[in-house]
């Protein structure tokens, strides 16, 4: 560091202290320990809200280290911002491609071999892939982060913590740096608050809020916006500058309102200032704002228009998530139906059934009803128990999905803001289509 240099200092009270260095370096030997390095500051603001900072930004100051370098999100321009109107611009129009990698061993390598101050940032669901996941399942992200701390690396900020096609870093932590160690500069390991944040539903997990968005410009006119609505089928158009930042929007009713008038129009005449959501916000607590205009914009750290959310993406988005859980529904219920049924007709005992369940469970299965999913499979094992049923399909078929259904059930049940691969939910649809052919009354 020079006299000179700025500095940003994170401060209990959840503020942030702004300075600059007014002195060159002081050793004191009579001072305490970690307190002998000295370096005089003069102080130019102390009170600067953390919410005037970016995220991005605001996870680079909270680094393990006590002293460390911003450099990354063009830091250095954006801290000179804040000192001087306590707005932060940005980080410029440069954003990092995300790699990706076949296996987490490689993935590994590459981040243990990136230099210090330059780590391995990748997103969410590259990093995913090369565990082979699609989703943040509990079981996952514990095996992530425990490979990734083996290799003294970490995650900032953390995978629960950012939308499924965000960047993190891997960064490594818990050394100082020595004489001939570079300094750990990217900064990016969050604060603890941040650690522990909750996993929360965003915007950016809408499928929509990350899309190619089809625009008109300032310039363009009103005939070129209404052909392009057409064409595309759409009911509002954002307009957006030569930096894709969002200057308004047109719809079909601004439109139309507009040319009750009777006066020729040109595309400012039909402007109206839309919705625009940060893509980290929390959904639920938008829902009903998004519900009352119909859609909204999303923008990301740069104010960059990234996609559009409709109440018809809403309704996509909160049906996908709903349908397993309605199709395990169905599904347990039939096979309780037909077990039950076997039950009835004295072709199954419920004695044969808890024969096939572990001891602390017998005593507690007192009918069908009381099977788990994954159970069944261990049920319907014998042949002697399928041939109770008197069900005209294949036993090692319906077995195999039965249990990759179970399989399917404890996923789901960890709970995940990522969509479900359609593969993955593919052997339910079809275990129940096989179940409803051999009862199609219910």
């Amino acid at each position: 560091m020079s006299q000179g240099d700025l500095v940003v200092l994170p401060r209990r009270s959840r503020q942030l202290a702004l300075g600059r260095i007014a002195g060159s370096f002081n050793f004191d030997p009579d001072a305490a320990p970690g307190l002998q390095h000295t370096r005089s500051v003069e102080w130019l603001r102390t009170d600067l809200n953390r919410n005037a900072v970016q995220q991005d930004l605001l996870d680079s100051m909270g680094s393990l280290l006590t002293i460390f370098e911003l450099r990354r999100y063009d830091a250095a321009n954006r801290v000179a911002a804040l000192l001087d109107n306590g707005t932060d611009p940005g980080p410029g129009d440069t954003a990092p491609d995300s790699p990706t990698f076949a296996t987490s061993v490689k993935l590994l390598e590459a981040a243990v071999d990136a230099p210090a101050d330059a780590p391995l940032t990748i997103t969410v669901r590259n990093l995913l892939k090369a565990w082979g996941a699609t989703r943040r399942s509990s079981t996952v992200v514990a095996q992530i982060e425990a490979d990734l701390g083996e290799k003294g690396l970490t995650a900032a900020p953390p995978i629960t913590a950012v939308g499924f096609d965000s960047q993190v870093a891997l960064l490594r932590v818990g050394a100082e740096p020595g004489p001939d160690q570079p300094l750990l500069t990217a900064g990016d390991v969050p604060d603890e608050a941040a650690e522990q944040a909750p996993l929360t539903y965003r915007i950016a997990h809408v499928a929509s809020a990350d899309c190619q968005v089809v625009s008109v410009r300032p310039e363009d006119t009103l005939r070129q916006a209404i052909t392009k609505m057409v064409f595309h089928d759409f009911s509002q158009l954002p307009v957006l500058d030569g930096d894709a930042r969002l200057r308004g929007a047109i719809t079909w009713e601004s439109i139309g309102r507009a040319r009750m008038s009777g006066n020729s129009l040109s595309l400012s005449d039909v402007v109206v200032q839309p919705l625009d959501i940060h893509s980290q916000a929390e959904l639920l607590g938008w829902i009903p704002q998004i519900h009352k205009h119909g859609y909204a914009f999303i923008r990301d750290d740069r104010h960059k228009i990234t996609g559009i959310v409709t109440t018809a993406d809403l309704t996509d988005q909160f049906g996908a998530r709903v349908e397993p859980f309605v199709l395990l529904e169905e599904l347990e219920q039939r096979l309780r139906r037909l077990l039950n049924q076997a039950l009835e007709r004295g072709t199954l005992t419920l004695d044969a059934i808890r024969s096939r369940l572990l001891p602390h469970r017998q005593k507690r299965v007192q009918a069908a009803d009381d099977l788990t999913l994954g159970e069944y499979s261990y049920v319907l094992e014998p042949q002697e128990h399928w041939g109770a049923l008197k069900w005209d399909a294949d036993q090692g078929l319906v077995l195999a999905a039965l249990r990759t259904c179970a399989a399917f059930r404890n996923k789901l049940m960890h709970f995940s803001p990522d969509p479900i691969p359609d593969e993955e939910l593919s052997p339910v649809r079809g275990l129940l289509a096989v179940l409803r052919s051999l009862d199609p009354i219910a």
